[in-house]
């Protein structure tokens, strides 16, 4: 799966800019907490999600590496128009079970974040154990946060303003239209990585989100659905 990435975004207005583009409250945001967020297109797709964290003047966005120049390209449209701008990145970071001391504690889950030169990533087998499917570039574009899991692990709000893609998750969600969901299973024999399909019986055709060393994560339709 790599490692995350990180893009901080810089201005007297990037709190406000990006309440625009992502999923979750700004108006919440904390410095050293990280608050389960996601990156929607205009169809309600995920472009990316993880977590954000910082203050009105400067939030640091963290996803998946693979989609760093995706999240440039995506956001870059729109942050010429604010007093913002994009200052640091880091390509590498692992992610870990605990939180050094000081550092930002990722909710909900309590993990942290290294260089990946300083730790053990744990991202396959935190994320997968915990049915928190971190999408990458396979996967970017293709589902709902509800298919993701991201509404149950608080990345998703229904009460802020408007952002790009709301109005679709929001008829998602309330009029239950969501049909595919992630659920975990043993890995299978053969090999997989993330945007594999695998046909299970009473999903039919799924698509792996995760990969860990004994378990994998899927999006597939409920099993009562035809």
């Amino acid at each position: 799966m790599g490692y995350l990435a990180s893009l901080t975004v810089s201005g007297i207005d990037a709190a406000k800019f990006l309440q625009g583009y992502v999923t979750n409250d700004l108006d919440s945001i904390q410095p050293k907490q990280g608050l389960p967020s996601a990156i929607t297109e205009i169809k309600g797709r995920v472009i990316a999600n993880g977590w954000c964290y910082g203050q009105a003047t400067q939030v640091t966005l963290v996803f998946h590496q693979s989609l760093l120049e995706t999240v440039k390209n995506h956001l870059g449209r729109y942050i010429a128009f604010a007093k913002s701008e994009f200052i640091d990145e880091k390509e590498e970071l692992s992610l870990t079970a605990t939180v050094v001391e000081g550092e930002v504690e990722f909710a909900p889950f309590g993990w942290g974040v290294m260089p990946s030169t300083g730790a053990d990533n744990q991202l396959n087998h935190l994320t997968v154990s915990n049915e928190f499917p971190i999408v990458q570039e396979n996967t970017s574009g293709l589902f709902l946060p509800q298919m993701l899991n991201l509404t149950q692990h608080g990345a998703v709000s229904f009460t802020k303003g408007c952002y790009l893609g709301q109005e679709i998750v929001a008829r998602a969600e309330h009029r239950g239209q969501v049909k595919r969901q992630v659920f975990r299973t043993n890995r299978p024999t053969e090999p997989v990585t993330v945007g594999s399909n695998v046909n299970i019986a009473d999903r039919g055709k799924c698509m792996v989100v995760g990969v860990a060393k004994d378990q994998i994560l899927l999006v597939g339709r409920l099993p009562e659905s035809t």
